[in-house]
């Protein structure tokens, strides 16, 4: 993610259209919408936001396939998925 464009790169008239060119996903969602979640993901798990400590050693015991149905259960992604687009300035 620290290697991915800049919006200085996406909004630049010689190579903004390869960046959207390559890095285009799904047709559904934009490139800048994509690039700007890629930043918040950036920002959240090494920037400023990150925690100071590793995901393992918050995890006690259990397999990470047992961690991943209970976040799966109770984590409301739907709802973390709103706020994210919100943080990261989306409208959609």
């Amino acid at each position: 993610m620290v290697t991915a464009p800049s919006e200085k790169d996406f909004r630049d008239p010689k190579i903004g259209k390869y960046v959207d060119k390559y890095f285009k996903g799904v047709s559904d969602v934009s490139t800048e919408n994509r690039l700007k979640i890629l930043r918040l993901i950036e920002n959240l798990a090494l920037g400023t936001a990150a925690v100071g400590y590793r995901t393992e050693s918050m995890h006690g015991a259990g397999s990470p396939q047992a961690q991943r149905i209970m976040i799966q259960r109770q984590g409301n992604l739907e709802e973390k998925k709103k706020l994210a687009k919100a943080i990261a300035h989306i409208k959609e």
